[in-house]
Parts: C-alpha cells; structure tokens; sequence
C-alpha cells in the first residue's frame, strides 16, 4: 500500500531531524527559508489551510496535501499535526513520489 510506505518515510525524515510540526514552527520555519516542502493532512482545517497557502504564496514555498489524516501523521510520526515541513531537499523530493497516488496540489 503506497500510504505505508509514505508513513514510513515521514517516520524517517522525523529521525533524521528533518521534519517540523505544527502551525506555528511551519510559518516560522518557510519564513526563514528552510521549509522546502510543506506538508497538509487531509483533514486539516480550512482556516489553518488558508493560512499556510496564504504564507506559502508569499514564500514560495510549495505545498503538498497528504492522502493522510492526522491520525495516520500521528502514528507515522509519533506526533498528531496537521501541518508540518520538511526541511531537506532530499527528502521532500521522496515525499512527493511516495505522495504522487493519492495526492492533491494546493
């Protein structure tokens, strides 16, 4: 199944450092420049939704919406979020490919 896979590889970008969780520490982090790829949950909030795509546009940062609710984030992960980036090129490039199936552009 390509969501176990793409859990799978969330629970490895969160080891290796390079995740952030979270609204606020997203914003913070595509304001600094060092969110290379934004991620949503299925089931996140419009308003926080809008917010992101709201400073995303504003950054340039691109955003992916996950065939994931913050349930499966959260056991991915170890933390339930709705919101998270990635802070590594490397690693947001296998996100989106793992992601490609089921996922939608924002």
């Amino acid at each position: 199944m390509p969501n176990e896979k793409l859990q799978g590889f969330l629970g490895l970008s969160r080891k290796a450092g390079k995740l952030v969780f979270g609204f606020d520490m997203t914003a913070e982090s595509m304001q600094k420049g060092t969110a290379k790829l934004v991620l949503l949950s299925n089931d996140c909030s419009e308003r926080t939704a809008r917010n992101i795509k709201r400073i995303a546009e504003e950054t340039g940062t691109e955003i992916l919406i996950l065939p994931l609710s913050m349930d499966e984030i959260g056991y991915a992960v170890a933390k339930r979020a709705g919101v998270l980036s990635v802070c590594d090129s490397g690693f947001s490039k296998k996100i989106k490919e793992l992601a490609q199936n089921g996922e939608q552009k924002a």
